[in-house]
């Protein structure tokens, strides 16, 4: 067995002990508080979720939308809406100071109004999928292994300060995943995960453990990815759509129905490698599934991730 095998093994023992969804309660450096103060997303009540992240966050947003609202009924009934927060190449380390704390002016330029706007008409989710690329100095520097406690305690903090400036904007939960697979930055990026692990056992206050999305994209390698084998294809959107859908509902303690899986493992049948890059497609989907009026991300043709 080889040496990113074992790795793997290690670290899906390590998360699979933590992150078990949907956790029991919402627990707090205060004391544990009970499930039922969670702010459900489908309780039928108006509900904004923002997307935060780069440049792998692209596209699934609205194929989390399109299940999201075959789930309610369809668009015509739409009560929660997913709207897009990112700007490529803007992990953790890049959307704050790590040391200080201190927002990017592209934070303050777009999350932070992006949240505020919202106060009293509805609450605020952000589902985070990010990275702690840079969080350590170098890009290229990361967790080495599950016996790296210094880096996973660090990496842990970063998460952990992000996610508060996040609830300090005004949002009622943060809801966080960590990057996909990434071929040649491995085993630094899926060890990503030990130290979101590490920071649920803490049972932070209004922060939540998202879905492993690492380990599907991992599976479908390279066919989830486009052909610059880094950013996630029409496949990869499915993929983290999917899995998201599955932990939102877990959040509000519902079963995930049949057909997402299907219709996750349809587009993984159909082999649509390349399609990230074909913004017409997307516009159509857009259009066919009525998701318009979405705030810009980012300037065109921004890259990243």
């Amino acid at each position: 067995m080889n040496r990113h095998a074992i790795n793997t093994i290690a670290i899906a023992a390590v998360v699979t002990s933590v992150l078990v969804w949907p956790p029991v309660g919402i627990c707090g450096d205060e004391g544990e508080s009970d499930a039922s103060e969670r702010t459900k997303i489908f309780s039928g009540e108006p509900r904004l979720l923002i997307v935060h992240g780069y440049s792998t966050s692209a596209h699934w947003w609205a194929f989390l939308q399109h299940r999201i609202d075959r789930h309610m009924g369809g668009p015509d009934r739409r009560v929660v809406e997913v709207q897009l927060c990112n700007k490529g190449g803007t992990p953790i380390a890049k959307w704050m100071d790590v040391t200080t704390g201190e927002r990017s002016a592209a934070w303050k330029q777009m999350l932070t109004p992006m949240i505020q706007a919202e106060r009293g008409k509805r609450p605020v989710v952000v589902l985070a999928q990010q990275s702690l690329q840079w969080v350590y100095g170098e890009r290229s520097v990361g967790i080495r292994n599950k016996e790296d406690g210094e880096r996973i305690r660090h990496g842990a903090a970063a998460v952990k300060r992000y996610a508060n400036l996040i609830l300090d904007d005004g949002a009622e939960e943060v809801i966080i995943a960590m990057h996909i697979y990434k071929e040649g930055m491995e085993p630094e990026i899926g060890n990503e995960r030990l130290a979101l692990a590490k920071l649920m056992t803490r049972k932070p206050i209004r922060l939540h453990a998202g879905p492993d999305v690492w380990t599907p994209t991992e599976k479908h390698y390279p066919l989830a990815f486009d052909r610059d084998k880094r950013h996630p294809n029409f496949i990869g959107a499915e993929i983290m759509a999917h899995h998201w859908f599955a932990a939102l509902l877990g959040h509000d303690g519902l079963q995930v129905p049949d057909w997402s899986r299907q219709e996750m493992e349809a587009a993984i049948a159909n082999k649509p490698l390349g399609l990230t890059r074909d913004g017409a497609t997307f516009r159509r989907l857009l259009t066919e599934w009525r998701i318009t009026g979405r705030r810009p991300s980012s300037r065109p043709g921004t890259r990243g991730g």
